[in-house]
């Protein structure tokens, strides 16, 4: 097991955790881990944001039933696999501009303190509808300029990074073609092996795997259009276990109502 030595709701949707695995303290510049809360939990791919000693830190949107159950239940997880997928190529690039969204955030902070020593001028606007900023003041210590956008546009830059959002990586990609654009691909990863095969991208024409290949890839080398059409396929599945697991909640909550009466 895995102790779970801090945890911070930062909102409603977002969660800051600190996880025991002394095992990820190598981890380089972009890379992720695979964790489980229960033995039959649903794995969670997670761009690990930052390692202290031996901690890492995870930024965890509330979307589902596992990432709900880590913020209402979780002291400790069963499966920390990592560190994964394929660093990021860390050098000197002149001026890079990150593009996020919701969980975006956490492996582009992760960047930024590599990309920092690399003598790189880092901005990060982040597109946001209800102008909320999670890690604003982490982002703040290590990029440039941070600014929250409520849609994207042509942006000057050596090079773009996206992170957080399939759609958002095939917007940026389109209004900045002629920019160097490296995006991470969001993909359901089942074993971080590549065994399993669901997380598979059409890059360049070739099947390549997010989960060993990636997360990390040119985006004018990316099928967007393929692989946002794939996006979705457990999506009835998944609000179905959400929904019963919300019952769940309610039902211990009405429990302990019943025994403080």
């Amino acid at each position: 097991m895995y102790p779970i030595t801090e945890k911070q709701v930062l909102r409603e949707d977002y969660l800051l955790i600190k996880v025991r695995a002394n095992h990820l303290k190598g981890a380089k510049a972009g890379q992720y881990a695979l964790i489980q809360y229960k033995e039959l939990s649903e794995p969670l791919p997670l761009s690990i944001l930052d390692v202290e000693g031996e901690e890492a830190i995870f930024l965890v949107k509330t979307v589902g039933r596992s990432t709900l159950e880590l913020k209402e239940e979780a002291e400790s997880l069963f499966y920390v696999a990592g560190p994964l997928g394929v660093p990021f190529p860390v050098k000197h690039y002149g001026k890079v501009v990150f593009i996020t969204k919701d969980w975006g955030v956490s492996p582009a902070f992760n960047l930024a303190k590599h990309l920092k020593g690399e003598n790189n001028r880092l901005e990060l606007y982040h597109i946001s509808e209800d102008g909320f900023l999670p890690l604003k003041e982490r982002l703040e210590s290590v990029f440039d300029k941070v600014e929250i956008w409520e849609r994207i546009g042509q942006i000057d830059a050596d090079l773009l990074v996206s992170a957080g959002s399939n759609k958002l990586s095939r917007e940026v990609q389109l209004l900045n073609q002629g920019t160097q654009h490296i995006a991470m691909v969001n993909a359901h990863i089942l074993d971080g092996v590549g065994l399993c095969l669901v997380c598979r991208v059409l890059v360049d024409g070739q099947v390549k795997l997010a989960c060993t290949d990636g997360p990390w890839f040119f985006a004018n080398k990316v099928d967007w259009d393929n692989l946002i059409s794939r996006e979705d396929l457990f999506l009835e599945q998944e609000k179905l276990a959400l929904e019963e697991y919300k019952k769940i909640l309610r039902r211990k909550e009405l429990r302990k109502t019943s025994a403080e009466v």
